[in-house]
């Protein structure tokens, strides 16, 4: 008889059982045979695996000059350890397509809150009638970013950036601004993006990070010299900054920026020179200039995190290129066409995280430009700005914060009413909430 029916009728021919060998010898091996290949049934449940996670995280590039990592004692490299897992965990995270080698990571800010301004001002001031009132309003601001990377099969990186911004005022006014669109293919990067000039940003407050910073269309190349030292070359056009309010408009050729970046142990030091073409009367040309130095050093105080930065810039007929967004935003928009320009400025800011869910920042600076005409009477653009902020962040991705900034401003430009205007003392303060996803 067959052992197959044997075993499904449970005996063999008159219902005597069958030998325990003949029984055992095909049950088991039934039961390898699933357990190795598994049943359809069980493959059929498992659903297919489309997305998997990801980090977007360069590569380290070869250092064009290499020196042999001096020994650390055994304390020192865990802590090392311990910050590089730190670094990594800021890295953004997202998923791998299907049929996509590329790590996508999508990401955004919504930040509101309710603020007020008071402004000061001489009777000459006044007098203009364009003096701002006292007010109170709800800035909402909200920024989308979508980016990639991927190590292609020749060692290559290749990443992308695409980040819009979108401010609403209190009067339901929205403009949208493009904040970067960029590619990098290896050690080159194209398209709108932050100037490699630029070095303090201050994005810790939110007065400032609500202005849209300074973008422009840039062709750069970046090489790492050694492992802590960078070398950036860029060409640059302001056409697309909307920060500026300066015309670049018949200039013969793009600004040009070069960059050496030290970044190790905390330490981080930035030094740019930049050099552009600017027009003139009666078809000539001026060469602008503009240098800066930052520094930013990062320790533990106490066994909390503090952050101490500098920086000081000057130009020369570059007045794009100093001061923060705010004095930017004030000064730019006061001057005619592209003037005869000298100037600098400076800032300070301290940064102290007091507990895991509480911090705060602070920072000082100081603008001055000045601005000579064809009549000899020297306009002259000064603001001085101290600004602080309390931070609490509950979860991780919510910021409520409470800051406040006074700004005393001198703006004095012969014939121009709204420069006069913008002279005095500017109180702002505002409570705000940010999420980020």
């Amino acid at each position: 008889m067959a052992i197959g029916k044997g075993i499904g009728l449970g005996g063999h021919g008159m219902g005597q059982p069958l030998p325990p060998a003949r029984l055992a010898t095909p049950a088991l091996a039934a039961l390898c045979v699933a357990l190795l290949a598994g049943s359809p049934a069980q493959a059929a449940s498992k659903p297919p695996l489309f997305l998997r996670s990801c980090t977007i995280t360069p590569p380290d590039p070869a250092p064009a000059f290499a020196f042999p990592a001096p020994s650390k004692p055994a304390a020192a490299s865990a802590g090392d350890d311990d910050d590089e897992e730190e670094e990594a965990d800021e890295s953004p995270r997202g998923f791998v397509a299907p049929l996509s080698g590329a790590c996508i990571a999508i990401s955004g800010t919504v930040n509101a809150g309710v603020q007020r301004d008071d402004y000061k001002a001489n009777a000459l001031a006044r007098a203009t009638g364009q003096v701002p009132q006292n007010a109170s309003s709800f800035p909402l601001s909200s920024s989308f970013r979508i980016e990639t990377g991927q190590t292609l099969a020749d060692g290559r990186y290749l990443a992308s950036a695409f980040e819009v911004s979108v401010d609403t005022t209190s009067e339901g006014d929205s403009a949208l601004t493009m904040s970067e669109a960029s590619v990098t293919f290896g050690a080159f990067a194209f398209g709108l993006a932050g100037s490699r000039f630029d070095f303090w940003t201050g994005d810790d407050f939110a007065f400032i990070g609500r202005i849209p910073s300074r973008t422009v269309a840039l062709i750069g190349y970046e090489r790492q010299l050694t492992d802590g030292l960078s070398l950036s070359l860029s060409v640059e056009d302001a056409v697309t900054d909307r920060s500026a309010v300066l015309p670049t408009t018949g200039n013969r050729f793009p600004d040009g920026v070069a960059r050496l970046l030290y970044e190790q142990d905390g330490l981080t030091l930035h030094g740019a020179v930049a050099a552009r073409d600017v027009p003139g009367a009666g078809g000539s040309y001026r060469l602008g200039r503009a240098a800066l130095l930052g520094a930013t050093w990062e320790r533990k105080l106490l066994g909390r995190p503090l952050t101490l930065t500098a920086q000081i810039a000057g130009a020369v007929n570059a007045a794009p290129y100093i001061g923060s967004q705010l004095d930017r935003r004030t000064a730019l928009s006061v001057l005619a066409g592209d003037p005869t320009t000298r100037g600098w400025s400076g800032v300070v800011a301290l940064g102290r995280e007091w507990t895991d869910e509480w911090s705060t920042n602070a920072y000082v600076s100081r603008y001055r430009l000045s601005v000579p005409n064809p009549s000899g009477l020297a306009g002259r653009i000064q603001i001085d700005r101290v600004a602080a902020n309390l931070i609490w962040a509950p979860i991780v991705g919510l910021r409520l914060g409470l800051e406040g900034s006074v700004a005393w401003q001198v703006l004095d430009i012969a014939g121009n009413a709204r420069a006069a205007s913008l002279s005095g003392r500017q109180s702002s303060a505002q409570i705000f909430m940010e999420r980020s996803f």
